[in-house]
Protein backbone atom coordinates (compact mmCIF):
# COMPACT_ATOMS: atom_id res chain seq x y z
CA UNK A 1 0.00 0.00 0.00
CA UNK A 2 1.44 3.39 -0.94
CA UNK A 3 1.90 6.02 1.74
CA UNK A 4 -0.88 8.15 0.26
CA UNK A 5 -3.27 5.19 0.13
CA UNK A 6 -2.31 4.21 3.68
CA UNK A 7 -2.85 7.74 4.97
CA UNK A 8 -6.17 7.94 3.14
CA UNK A 9 -7.22 4.62 4.65
CA UNK A 10 -6.27 5.74 8.17
CA UNK A 11 -8.25 8.97 7.70
CA UNK A 12 -11.27 6.94 6.56
CA UNK A 13 -10.91 4.73 9.65
CA UNK A 14 -10.99 7.89 11.81
CA UNK A 15 -14.21 9.02 10.12
CA UNK A 16 -15.78 5.58 10.44
CA UNK A 17 -14.91 5.58 14.14
CA UNK A 18 -16.48 9.02 14.56
CA UNK A 19 -19.70 7.84 12.89
CA UNK A 20 -19.79 4.84 15.24
CA UNK A 21 -19.31 7.16 18.22
CA UNK A 22 -22.18 9.31 16.93
CA UNK A 23 -24.33 6.18 16.80
CA UNK A 24 -23.48 5.02 20.30
CA UNK A 25 -23.02 8.27 22.19
CA UNK A 26 -24.67 11.05 20.23
CA UNK A 27 -23.00 14.14 18.81
CA UNK A 28 -19.28 14.50 19.33
CA UNK A 29 -17.88 17.32 21.42
CA UNK A 30 -15.58 19.68 19.49
CA UNK A 31 -12.73 20.25 18.96
CA UNK A 32 -12.22 16.57 17.86
CA UNK A 33 -8.81 17.37 16.36
CA UNK A 34 -8.32 13.90 14.87
CA UNK A 35 -11.62 14.04 12.99
CA UNK A 36 -10.89 17.56 11.77
CA UNK A 37 -7.42 16.52 10.59
CA UNK A 38 -8.85 13.47 8.79
CA UNK A 39 -11.45 15.63 7.04
CA UNK A 40 -8.84 18.23 6.05
CA UNK A 41 -6.44 15.62 4.70
CA UNK A 42 -9.14 13.83 2.73
CA UNK A 43 -10.42 17.11 1.30
CA UNK A 44 -6.90 17.94 0.14
CA UNK A 45 -6.79 14.58 -1.67
CA UNK A 46 -10.29 14.63 -3.17
CA UNK A 47 -10.83 14.83 -6.89
CA UNK A 48 -13.81 17.19 -7.06
CA UNK A 49 -12.77 19.83 -4.50
CA UNK A 50 -16.40 19.90 -3.42
CA UNK A 51 -16.40 20.79 0.30
CA UNK A 52 -20.06 20.03 0.88
CA UNK A 53 -19.79 16.37 1.98
CA UNK A 54 -16.88 17.23 4.29
CA UNK A 55 -18.70 20.18 5.87
CA UNK A 56 -21.96 18.24 6.13
CA UNK A 57 -20.24 15.28 7.79
CA UNK A 58 -18.60 17.58 10.35
CA UNK A 59 -21.88 19.36 11.13
CA UNK A 60 -23.65 16.02 11.44
CA UNK A 61 -20.99 14.54 13.73
CA UNK A 62 -21.20 17.49 16.13
CA UNK A 63 -24.99 17.73 15.96
CA UNK A 64 -25.20 21.08 14.19
CA UNK A 65 -26.99 19.77 11.14
CA UNK A 66 -30.67 20.00 10.33
CA UNK A 67 -31.26 16.26 10.49
CA UNK A 68 -33.44 14.66 13.17
CA UNK A 69 -31.24 12.89 15.75
CA UNK A 70 -32.45 9.43 14.71
CA UNK A 71 -31.42 10.12 11.08
CA UNK A 72 -27.93 11.52 11.81
CA UNK A 73 -26.04 8.25 11.54
CA UNK A 74 -27.65 7.50 8.17
CA UNK A 75 -26.87 11.02 6.95
CA UNK A 76 -23.28 10.72 8.21
CA UNK A 77 -22.95 7.44 6.30
CA UNK A 78 -24.24 9.14 3.17
CA UNK A 79 -21.59 11.86 3.49
CA UNK A 80 -18.92 9.20 4.13
CA UNK A 81 -19.98 7.51 0.88
CA UNK A 82 -19.79 10.83 -1.00
CA UNK A 83 -16.30 11.44 0.39
CA UNK A 84 -15.17 7.96 -0.70
CA UNK A 85 -16.57 8.63 -4.17
CA UNK A 86 -14.79 12.01 -4.37
CA UNK A 87 -11.54 10.29 -3.38
CA UNK A 88 -11.95 7.57 -5.96
CA UNK A 89 -12.10 4.97 -3.17
CA UNK A 90 -14.47 2.11 -3.87
CA UNK A 91 -16.72 1.65 -0.87
CA UNK A 92 -17.07 -2.11 -1.08
CA UNK A 93 -16.84 -5.22 1.08
CA UNK A 94 -13.02 -5.11 0.97
CA UNK A 95 -12.93 -1.58 2.42
CA UNK A 96 -15.52 -2.48 5.07
CA UNK A 97 -13.59 -5.63 6.00
CA UNK A 98 -10.30 -3.72 6.25
CA UNK A 99 -11.89 -1.10 8.52
CA UNK A 100 -13.45 -3.87 10.63
CA UNK A 101 -10.03 -5.53 11.04
CA UNK A 102 -8.58 -2.26 12.31
CA UNK A 103 -11.53 -1.80 14.67
CA UNK A 104 -11.02 -5.34 16.00
CA UNK A 105 -7.34 -4.63 16.60
CA UNK A 106 -6.21 -7.23 14.08
CA UNK A 107 -4.23 -4.70 12.03
CA UNK A 108 -1.89 -2.01 13.30
CA UNK A 109 -2.34 1.16 11.26
CA UNK A 110 0.20 3.17 13.23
Amino acid sequence: MSKRNRTTFIALVVLDDAIRKLQSGGPLKPPEHGVRLALAYLYSACLSKNREPFDMLWLTLVGRDRQPPDFRVTWAGTQFARICQDLGVTQDIDLSAAIARVRAGKVDVG
